[in-house]
């Protein structure tokens, strides 16, 4: 009987390792079919949320599934218990939640005053853009939080550990290897944040010996992604002092036939993790041939397939 447990043990291991890895190619693979599915159909986005949640926690039930079928697995183990970090890790926590909330606001500040963040291009697509889906939105947040935690964190880190006997730095490695690259859709912008959210998850995670911490970290910072940061810059009203003439220029130009020289800065995104990292961003101006509108439509959109996992 113990033997049959265990070899269940391992094929439902391999099988969620498998699922993750086929998630990881489709989301690259499929970005722009699902691009055009987004574009042709008003419900795709409401479906794309509808299909995370409940994709993610089916797969999340591998979880419960593998610490009841392994005797040398607990519930401790894969990081459900009670933070034991004698404070350090609520400072910790706190700390990381900080730098998602201001990291976000500055984000926000930026992109209404016309600033392109060009790690913004690989989430932007997922923002909601009206009540309902901003509902959902929600439900995506707390559903990324805990089944990604669950997952990457506490079951890899757990079953690499206790069931394999691997070391513990390469199996955080490797588990944050995988965190990374089920974001790849994002592009190579988007990874840097990516990587170093995660890396602060995982921090949280180790420092504490429990899920919960990190869990509240990560579907904070996914609401900040979602619901905090706009997805496409505000385009800034031309001010009395900018240049005009029938074919002078400025900056940024008016006129019938002005151009303008739009603005460049070093400042980074502002936002930790999926709104972006240290990029330099650009100032959205108007021309007489563009109207802000288009100007919004324009930005750079990198798309996940249907299936691939969220970000963050």
């Amino acid at each position: 009987m113990n033997r049959a447990l265990e070899l269940t043990t391992h094929i439902l291991v391999a099988t969620l390792l498998a699922i993750k890895l086929v998630d990881i190619v489709l989301g690259v693979k499929f970005r722009s079919r699902f691009l055009r599915q987004l574009a042709a159909e008003p419900e795709g986005r409401v479906r794309f949320y509808r299909n995370f949640i409940l994709v993610s926690w089916v797969t999340a039930a591998f979880v419960p599934a593998i610490a009841f079928a392994s005797a040398d697995l607990s519930a401790t183990d894969l990081g459900w218990a009670w933070p034991s970090g004698d404070g350090l890790d609520y400072l910790l926590a706190s700390y990381v939640l900080l730098l998602i909330g201001v990291g976000g606001l500055r984000a926000r500040s930026r992109m209404r005053r016309g600033h392109v963040l060009p790690g913004r291009a690989g989430t932007a697509p997922l923002v909601p853009q009206n009540t309902r889906e901003r509902r959902l939105a929600i439900l995506v947040s707390v559903t990324a939080g805990v089944t990604e935690e669950a997952v990457f964190r506490g079951l890899f880190i757990g079953v690499g550990t206790q069931l394999y006997d691997l070391p513990l730095a390469l199996v955080v490695l490797a588990s944050l290897a995988l965190f990374v690259a089920a974001h790849a859709y994002q592009g190579r912008r988007g990874l840097l944040g990516i990587t170093l959210i995660g890396s602060m998850f995982t921090a949280v995670y180790l420092v504490s010996g429990s899920l919960l911490l990190a869990i509240v970290v990560h579907l904070c910072q996914d609401l900040v992604a979602l619901l905090l940061v706009p997805a496409h810059p505000t385009v800034p009203e031309p001010t009395a002092n900018s240049g005009t003439g029938s074919h002078g220029t400025g900056s940024p130009g008016t006129g019938s036939h002005g151009t303008g020289s739009p603005g460049t800065g070093t400042h980074g995104t502002g936002a930790v993790g999926e709104a972006g990292g240290n990029e330099r961003d650009t100032q959205v101006t108007t021309t007489d041939n563009v109207t802000p509108t288009e100007q919004v439509a324009v930005q750079p959109a990198v798309l996940p397939g249907v299936r691939a996992p969220f970000p963050g």
